[in-house]
């Protein structure tokens, strides 16, 4: 691959999942289960929600061809479907929702009970939802060689340090960007999503119906 070319799909690789990711957007979330820790128990929290994202996201990575081909379901279909959702969840970033599909209200209740909200749901589905893991696979086929899945993989580490050191210091951007900056991030970075959403389904499309694009 050359450089100017890796350079590029890093870029786009990194902007996708650190938009789909998006800790900012979920920082009053990760206040809203921890608001009882103390400063080093917030940090161990955050540790967890990270390492989580990060093991998830690099599992399906490198297994995610092998669970296409297992299901018998082609990359270009699942460039389609992955486009298409990553489009809703880009269309409710814009009006500064939180998807359903990521977590639900009683798996939230669940985990604060077990207290390890680390783990479940700040870590997955939260961070490491549907949208992310789909984002970071398509991304993983855009490229066959090793180059691809290696900028893949960086991404994925840099979405998972960030989001540990916002966690981490979510007290601190709530006074500085409050509820209405976060909202105008997470809207920015739901325009981004859909943009990208559509490029995922026209390049599935193309490869399975290359005559008709032609």
């Amino acid at each position: 691959m050359p450089h100017g070319e890796a350079l590029t799909f890093f870029i786009n690789c990194f902007v996708a999942l650190f938009a789909i990711v998006n800790p900012v957007g979920n920082a009053p979330l990760f206040l809203s289960f921890t608001g009882n820790c103390t400063p080093s128990e917030r940090k161990q929290t955050a540790f967890r929600a990270a390492l989580t994202c990060l093991i998830v996201l690099f599992a399906f990575v490198f297994l995610g061809k092998g669970i296409l081909y297992l299901f018998r379901v082609t990359i270009p279909a699942f460039q389609i479907a992955g486009g298409a959702l990553i489009f809703i969840i880009g269309l409710t970033m814009l009006h500064a929702f939180r998807l359903w599909v990521k977590s639900t209200p009683s798996e939230e209740q669940e985990a604060v009970e077990k207290e390890e909200v680390g783990v479940i749901p700040l870590g997955i589905p939260i961070l490491a939802g549907p949208g992310a893991i789909t984002t970071a696979m398509v991304f993983a086929f855009e490229y066959a060689g090793p180059e691809g899945k290696i900028m893949v993989c960086i991404a994925v580490i840099l979405t998972s340090l960030i989001s540990y050191f916002v966690f981490a210091g979510s007290n601190w951007l709530m006074k500085i960007m409050g509820n209405t900056g976060i909202n105008i991030l997470t809207r920015l970075m739901g325009l981004l999503l859909t943009v990208k959403a559509v490029q995922f389904a026209l390049a599935g499309l193309t490869a399975a119906f290359p005559g008709l694009f032609k």
